[in-house]
């Protein structure tokens, strides 16, 4: 008989966010990553990071950062997620126009909030860059956003990842009348994790492509895939 898990998977709190800053920061290792934030220190980054995330987990209803959490507290996994839209809260009859200025205010508070040294001009091209990918991809369609995960290194090779992921199929299948909404993420097609969003269900669906990266001090391109897993029904 297989043992209890070490870990139990729990909703974040807000006294978290600069626990989940630090995994984020110490995974964000990669070199299109390094462009884009250049040899900020992860410390420096965190923090920076930690006020967003706090008033995310307080303040927005629409997000929902889930942790795995050992019984002595420490954070060992972290995943962001972006819940669908309710009806309550439905921009169904928001305009293009007001939906662009909601946009723009977004990613200039976001902007004006990095730390010095990042690449900004990158930062802002990479993030329109996926938006498009994903108006593409979905289609106005409601989803589950996978905005980010992350385990801390010291716990990597446990599972963590796929429990963290698997939580919220059970919730997007039942969803509008048992329909089900499609589960979103975006990842770098040189990541490895491709492998485990594949095993879990996911299915490439489309490609966002930066072209001339020298513009920015890099080399070549980075190419950032789209995958999706449509809902299932429920076994009776």
């Amino acid at each position: 008989m297989a043992s209890a898990s070490p870990f139990a998977l729990v909703p974040a709190e807000v006294s978290d966010a600069l626990a989940i800053a630090k995994i984020f920061a110490v995974s964000w290792t990669s070199p299109f990553t390094r462009l884009q934030f250049g040899e900020v220190n992860p410390d420096t980054l965190a923090t920076t990071m930690a006020s967003q995330i706090a008033s995310l987990i307080e303040n927005s209803p629409n997000t929902l950062f889930m942790v795995m959490r050992s019984a002595s507290q420490e954070i060992a996994a972290v995943a962001h997620w972006t819940l669908p839209t309710t009806v309550g809260e439905s921009r169904e009859n928001e305009s293009a126009e007001e939906k662009r200025e909601r946009e723009l205010c977004k990613d200039e508070v976001y902007l004006q909030e990095l730390p010095d040294g990042c690449n900004k001009a990158l930062v802002y091209e990479f993030m329109l860059s996926l938006r498009i990918l994903r108006n593409e991809t979905l289609l106005s369609r409601p989803y589950f956003l996978l905005d980010n995960i992350a385990t801390d290194p010291a716990h990597r090779g446990k599972g963590l990842a796929s429990r963290l992921i698997e939580w919220v199929f059970p919730h997007a299948d039942k969803m509008q009348n048992g329909k089900g909404v499609v589960v979103y993420l975006e990842t770098s097609s040189e990541s490895p994790a491709e492998k485990l969003y594949k095993r879990l269900g996911f299915e490439e669906k489309g490609k966002a492509v930066i072209n001339n990266l020298e513009r920015f001090g890099g080399e070549g391109e980075h190419v950032h895939v789209a995958f999706t897993r449509e809902p299932r029904k429920a076994v009776t």
